[in-house]
């Protein structure tokens, strides 16, 4: 009874070594991702973008209309307009993209760097658009 006891103790603790270095390698992985400049840079930049889309649209959200020009692929009039709270879709998308894309950029880094950079860039570009896109329509209907 007792030796079964230790086994098991030390198989979890082997299992649990071996998870903890796996997990380890990951996170150094990770950290090499990130510690390349151009990576970082686009990062920030996302990140940046996202936080003036939230910081402005929080701002000009007292001085919306109740009603905001936001779904431009349905045809003419009533049908593009929405409630003002629909705008924080633009925002929200950018940071759901970000986070899918840097985390597969992440994972595909070694067997894969062309496509894991275009990730990182595709985040970026999205955010861009639709940072401007943001900007546009608060500024049209303002």
């Amino acid at each position: 009874m007792i030796g079964a006891l230790i086994r098991l103790l030390s198989t979890a603790s082997a299992n649990s070594m071996s998870i903890f270095t796996t997990l380890s390698i990951q996170l150094s992985t990770l950290g090499k991702f990130w510690q390349e400049k151009i990576n970082g840079q686009f990062f920030r930049w996302n990140l940046t973008l996202i936080f003036l889309q939230i910081l402005y649209l929080v701002y000009r959200f007292n001085s919306l209309p109740p009603q905001v020009p936001i779904f431009f692929s349905l045809s003419w009039g009533e049908s593009q307009l929405g409630p003002a709270s629909t705008l924080f879709i633009l925002p929200t998308l950018s940071i759901i993209i970000s986070l899918i894309n840097n985390s597969i950029a992440t994972l595909i880094h070694r067997s894969c760097l062309l496509f894991s950079r275009l990730l990182v860039i595709f985040s970026l570009v999205y955010s861009i658009l639709s940072t401007i896109s943001l900007f546009n329509i608060i500024n049209l209907i303002s």
